[in-house]
Order: C-alpha cells, then sequence, then structure tokens
C-alpha cells in the first residue's frame, strides 16, 4: 500500500470518526443512548440542513496543523526553520477564522500578500469559519501568546491537560513518518504550544509514533509497543504509561467488556484517556471501521476527539477505502480534506524537495488584490 493511500485513509478516516462523535460530544452514555438508540449512537448523523455529517475543531485545527507543516516545509532550504513555529502561525489564522482576531500586531504579516507568500487554501474557504464546538482552552491561550513565545516542553505555559492539543496532531505523524522519535517529538511540541501538562504532550507526542508507525505498515499492536518505548524515555510519563499498560492488557482480557474496561481506561476530559480510549476501541476491532467507531465515541467521555483519534488509526492502518462509503459520502468538505491529504504526501521527505518560499517572499504582481481571494484556477471547496 502507497503512502498516499494511508495518509487520505489516515484525515477520512479521522473526519469521519470526528463527524460520528460530534452530536454526542458532551453527552453521557446514558444520554447517548436516550437520545438516539438504546445501545448507543450507531449511525452517522447529518445536518438536517444540509444533509452532510458536521466535524468539530478537531478535524479544522488538524487541518490547520498540516498547513503549518506544509509552510514549513515549503521554506525548508532556509537554514534553521522551525516546524512548530510555523504550525503556531497557522493556529493563529485558525484563531482568525474563529474570532477575527489574533494575539496581537505582530501576527498582521500574516495577511500580507507582499510578505507572506504562502496563502492557505483553508482562509479562503468559507466553511472554516464556522464555529465548531471550539475548545475555549485553545482559544484562551492562543489569543494570549504574544510575540511568538509560545508554550515549550522546557518552558511551558500552563499546566492544561485536556483534550484540546491531543486531538491536532495527526498530521506530526504523518509528516515525520520516517522517523518515528522524530514523529513523537513534533507531536508533542506541537501540543505544548497551548496545553504545557505532560500528560498532554506526551499523549500528543504517542499518538504521533503509532500514526507513524502504522504509515509505514506496522500492527496496531507493534505500533503500540514502539511507542510505548519512546514514551518511556520522557520524564512525568507516569500518568500516560498507566493509561497505555492498561489498554494493552484490557486489549488480550476477554473477561472485561469493552465498556468496562473503557471505564476504567478513563472518560475525562484527559488527553491520555482519550488516547487510551482511542487505542483500545482501534486494537481491540482493528478490522472494522465502524464497530471501532461505535465503541470510541459511545461512552462518557470526549466522544468526538476520541472517535476521531480512533478513526485516524484505522486509516492509517487500512489505508483509503476503509472508512463506509456510505458515512465517507455524507462527510462535509470531503475534497478539501483529501487534498489536504494529497498535499502533505506531495511535501513529505519521499518527495522530490518543494521549491523554498519564505515568509519574506516575493512582493505580489498585484497588491491590490485580496488576500482572502480565491486564484482563477483553485477550487471553491464551499461549491
Amino acid at each position: 500500500m502507497d503512502h498516499a493511500s494511508r495518509f487520505i485513509g489516515a484525515y477520512t478516516g479521522f473526519s469521519v470518526g470526528d463527524a460520528f462523535g460530534f452530536p454526542c460530544r458532551e453527552l453521557t452514555f446514558m444520554e447517548i443512548c436516550n437520545r438516539f438508540e438504546k445501545n448507543g449512537c450507531l449511525r452517522l448523523a447529518v445536518s438536517a440542513k444540509t444533509n452532510t455529517a458536521l466535524f468539530t475543531d478537531a478535524t479544522q485545527l488538524t487541518l490547520f496543523t498540516t498547513d503549518g507543516i506544509l509552510w514549513a516545509a515549503m521554506t525548508q532550504k532556509e537554514e534553521g526553520v522551525n516546524y512548530t513555529e510555523y504550525v503556531l502561525y497557522a493556529y493563529q489564522l485558525w484563531l482568525y477564522t474563529q474570532t477575527k482576531t489574533i494575539a496581537g500586531d505582530e501576527y498582521s504579516w500574516l495577511f500580507d500578500k507582499n510578505v507572506n507568500a504562502y496563502r492557505s487554501k483553508l482562509i479562503k474557504t468559507k466553511g472554516m469559519y464556522q464555529k465548531r464546538f471550539i475548545e475555549p482552552v485553545n482559544i484562551d491561550v492562543l489569543s494570549r501568546i504574544r510575540n511568538s513565545v509560545y508554550g515549550k516542553i522546557v518552558s511551558p505555559l500552563n499546566g492544561y491537560s485536556d483534550t484540546g492539543a491531543v486531538k491536532r496532531v495527526l498530521p506530526a505523524g504523518l509528516f515525520f513518518n520516517y522517523d518515528s522519535e522524530l514523529a513523537f517529538r513534533a507531536g508533542a511540541d506541537f501540543a505544548a504550544i497551548t496545553h504545557g501538562s505532560p500528560v498532554s504532550y506526551l499523549s500528543a507526542g504517542y499518538y504521533s509514533t503509532v500514526i507513524a508507525e502504522l504509515i509505514n505498515g506496522a500492527t496496531i499492536d507493534h505500533a503500540i509497543k514502539k511507542a510505548f518505548d519512546i514514551l518511556k524515555t520522557y520524564k512525568n510519563n507516569e500518568e500516560v504509561v498507566d493509561v497505555i499498560e492498561k489498554v494493552r492488557r484490557y486489549v488480550s482480557d476477554d473477561n472485561v467488556s469493552p465498556l468496562t474496561a473503557i471505564s476504567r481506561i478513563g472518560t475525562d476530559d484527559n488527553a491520555a484517556q482519550a488516547l487510551g480510549v482511542a487505542l483500545f476501541a482501534a486494537a481491540l476491532f482493528e478490522d472494522s471501521y465502524e464497530n471501532a467507531i461505535r465503541l470510541a465515541v459511545n461512552h462518557d467521555g470526549r466522544s468526538d476527539v476520541c472517535g476521531a483519534m480512533c478513526g485516524g488509526l484505522l486509516g492509517a492502518y487500512h489505508g483509503a477505502g476503509f472508512v463506509p462509503k456510505k458515512w465517507l459520502q455524507k462527510l462535509s468538505y470531503l475534497r478539501l480534506i483529501e487534498d489536504t491529504a494529497i498535499s502533505l504526501v506531495e511535501n513529505s521527505y519521499f518527495n522530490e524537495e518543494p521549491e523554498a518560499r519564505t515568509k519574506t517572499g516575493k512582493k505580489s504582481k498585484d497588491p491590490e488584490d485580496d488576500f482572502f481571494a480565491k486564484d482563477d484556477n483553485e477550487i471553491d471547496y464551499d461549491e
């Protein structure tokens, strides 16, 4: 299976899982059963207005994380390019789509075509401006990051351990798949921009490594073990280690029901527990996307995040075509999501190095053009 298939599978699997969990995101399992069916949410819900399945900010932020990576990749010939800094710039663009503000005037160059040569297709897509269950933590922290002084593992901004960061690092595992340790560090660094707890950034790093391993054909069991070995080399790993050990134990324990196992892994708004639920569901039902997503969504925890992360794992493992067509065809902005996956493939290490473009790029031939306007040959993803 080629990388393109796995990349597309990862993005579409993630987004459909996110959309599946969207209507359950704030409900307990009992409330989910009362609202949908006696055994929980078993079908993909669609909007009555658009007849499409809507995703949350987990998919939005994942797309913007991709934008940051692509942006940095275009400047990779420039010595010392910092991928994390460009991901921060992409998050400032996402912040603008949700609030029409940025953290400070020092980011105003992002919207100047004479300075910023990278023009994201995301900010030219109206659907990206919709508020899709925003994590208040992400908005709050990004709004206060001045002069690119963002959170780092060695100098965290806070102690947040919720799911606001772990849900957006899928592209780190995809892009850096050639080096699992690098994938771990990239995922952790991207998470630490806003979330300073080791629970958050180590869970993000762990997820990135599992994705990297799956992209290269590893089994889910092997990927979990490889990521665990890397996790053990980091300090303050105890809480995440405890969750992963539970996952590995319950996957092979037929005496514990899946729902009981998930309740023991944990269903709080906690990065490690969301990671654990996603891993457990994917490992238990590795050959059935439908069963895995249903298990990942139907519990007391963050259904959208767990569903998305589980879907990303299985999509990376099986590739494009594994997500049921009846669900995939209902996903809003499917072409944008697939095109984003293809863009990341085309700019990854196993392709020719792209032309370097810096944030000080060439002046626009027409400086009067609206920065947000689509070019004549661009796809209108809102159509």
